[in-house]
């Protein structure tokens, strides 16, 4: 492969298994992926007369968990203890997979020749983003269903990815213009308001919270009839992490409230924000005076901005370097051990 494995990408495993790659934090022999699709008769998508069932609606902490006890049940070599995260999670490794499968490539063949209605809706769609943000159609890839030409014209959505911070920034720029035409309509209040009432679901978020999930809104929408989401991917050079260069154990649960105090890479998943202000609601760890949070809910990346009032349930973990050191502590919001959840706090 010509380039290093990034999030949203997809691999098939030789049973004919469909796993959503996540983050940028990879063993060197396996892939951190999480079950998106395996084969079931009564499935709604389909590929080459094989049927499919989704096993994640969402992309969460407790759709993963969900998706995992599957493997478990039927699959258990996929869940394996990761030393460097101290958990166990979803690997596959290198020699399962049939298939790799890159959302860049797939979408430069749609813009050559799109194959159904969907497809042209897609080429549609990013020849629009492209011509108005002046980023560069091959700095746009798809996933989800239409990546693996899983999809169905009649009820699939289009998952754009955009790579690179710069670019999704030049995209998110024209975004509240383009919901101003006909074309592109934004999610209305009462479908927002049962998105919000989900994530309560979902999450374990205290009902009272509701209101104040925040929602991405240049992220999600529709374009024409069709629903569409568009997430940031990191280029080759904005991938940081080298797997084993430290190691991350959780160390207790912890809610807090806080203030945003840098959101420059808020855009992916994980997203990073740095706060400050902080004051203890629940947890005994003393947070230094600046602390990082990174969320691996992808509803919180992109969300909140520098000066926000926000309260955060997370986990802390201890950051150690190669000799064992404790060198620091972040908080973690989206684990399958503690999923957490980040609210604005409204201003009096």
């Amino acid at each position: 492969m010509a380039r290093l494995p990034k999030d949203k990408d997809y691999v098939e495993t030789n049973e004919g298994l469909f796993f959503t790659i996540v983050g940028y934090l990879h063993p060197p022999d396996a892939y951190t992926a999480y079950l998106k699709y395996r084969p079931d008769s009564k499935g709604k998508w389909e590929r080459e007369g094989v049927k499919y069932q989704r096993m994640m609606q969402v992309y969460s902490a407790a759709e993963v968990e969900s998706s995992s006890k599957w493997l478990l049940d039927h699959h258990p070599e996929y869940i394996q203890l990761d030393p460097v995260r101290g958990i166990k999670l979803p690997l596959v490794p290198w020699e399962n997979i049939m298939a790799y499968y890159l959302p860049e490539v797939r979408l430069a063949e749609i813009l050559r020749d799109p194959q159904d209605p969907l497809e042209s809706k897609s080429k549609a769609l990013v020849t629009l983003l492209s011509e108005r943000s002046g980023v560069d159609e091959n700095r746009f890839g798809i996933s989800g269903s239409i990546l693996l030409e899983l999809h169905n014209p009649m009820f699939s959505d289009i998952d754009l990815l955009v790579y690179g911070q710069e670019n999704a920034h030049r995209v998110r720029n024209v975004m509240d213009d383009l919901f101003g035409e006909e074309l592109f309509k934004p999610f209305s209040g009462e479908e927002i308001q049962a998105w919000q009432l989900r994530q309560v679901r979902i999450l374990g978020i205290p009902a009272r919270y509701a209101e104040q999930i925040s929602w991405s809104h240049w992220q999600r929408g529709r374009f024409g009839q069709t629903a569409f989401s568009i997430s940031p991917v990191r280029m080759d050079g904005e991938i940081m992490d080298q797997y084993g260069a430290e190691t991350y154990s959780p160390v207790e649960s912890v809610q807090f409230t806080a203030t945003i105090m840098e959101d420059e890479d808020n855009l992916f998943v994980p997203a990073h924000y740095l706060v400050g202000d902080i004051t203890i609601e629940e947890g005994d760890t003393e947070l230094p005076a600046l602390t990082e949070v990174l969320s691996f809910e992808g509803i919180f990346s992109a969300v909140f901005n520098r000066g926000d009032q926000v309260r955060i349930r997370g986990i802390v973990e201890a950051i150690r370097d190669t000799a064992g050191n404790v060198i620091r502590n972040h908080v973690v919001v989206g684990t399958l051990s503690t999923q957490g959840w980040i609210v604005r706090i409204p201003s009096s």
